[in-house]
């Protein structure tokens, strides 16, 4: 398999764990993926486990696991500096993945309608619990409460007995590599 596939685009990955997978093919496919991060860096840093239990932001084996092929950059999108640092990026991007609960990139002006004339090449890929609009769009939910909405805890475990949670975040999974797969498939057509 060619792992190069990707080599001459760029992906400004925005996620926290709903989309960590998504940013991770597309990296493992040869792109350029840049893991934008908050100042204090991303959250999925702090999480278990850590190698040799040293609990450090450097030594979080989850992190490690599907931030692979990534390189980072901390910016700022509270502030205004860091906005047009953020617009400055996405000139030469590609993609950008996203899964901050639905207004939230709106509210600070770097949503896809404003940023379009920016690049109007860009590929945006948004990974919320329950999609952009809709009733339940700005509903927060954990893995357990996906896996439970979307049906799929039913099939796990016995039928005598309550369903039975799996060990790592199945919806998170499988939304990162739905991501990937709907951003090289907007690629095919932009290519086209």
């Amino acid at each position: 398999m060619d792992t190069h596939v990707l080599d001459h685009y760029r992906v400004l990955d925005l996620t926290g764990p709903l989309g960590f997978l998504a940013g991770k093919i597309l990296a493992d496919l040869g792109a350029d993926v840049v893991k934008v991060e908050p100042p204090d860096g991303d959250a999925g840093r702090h999480k278990a486990p850590f190698w040799q239990n040293h609990i450090h932001p450097e030594t979080s084996l989850y992190w490690m696991a599907y931030n692979t092929n990534k390189r980072s950059v901390t910016l700022n999108l509270n502030t205004v500096s860091g906005q047009d640092l953020f617009r400055k990026l996405l000139k030469t991007a590609d993609f950008v993945l996203e899964s901050f609960p639905p207004g939230y990139l709106a509210a600070r002006r770097l949503d896809y309608p404003r940023l379009q004339s920016v690049n109007s090449r860009l590929i945006w890929v948004s990974l919320s619990p329950y999609g952009q609009t809709g009733p339940m769009a700005g509903d927060p939910a954990d893995d357990l409460e996906i896996l439970a909405s979307s049906g799929f805890l039913s099939l796990l475990g016995d039928r005598r007995r309550p369903p039975v949670r799996t060990s790592e975040p199945q919806s998170y999974l499988w939304a990162g590599m739905t991501g990937s797969m709907a951003a090289l498939v907007a690629l095919e057509a932009r290519e086209r």
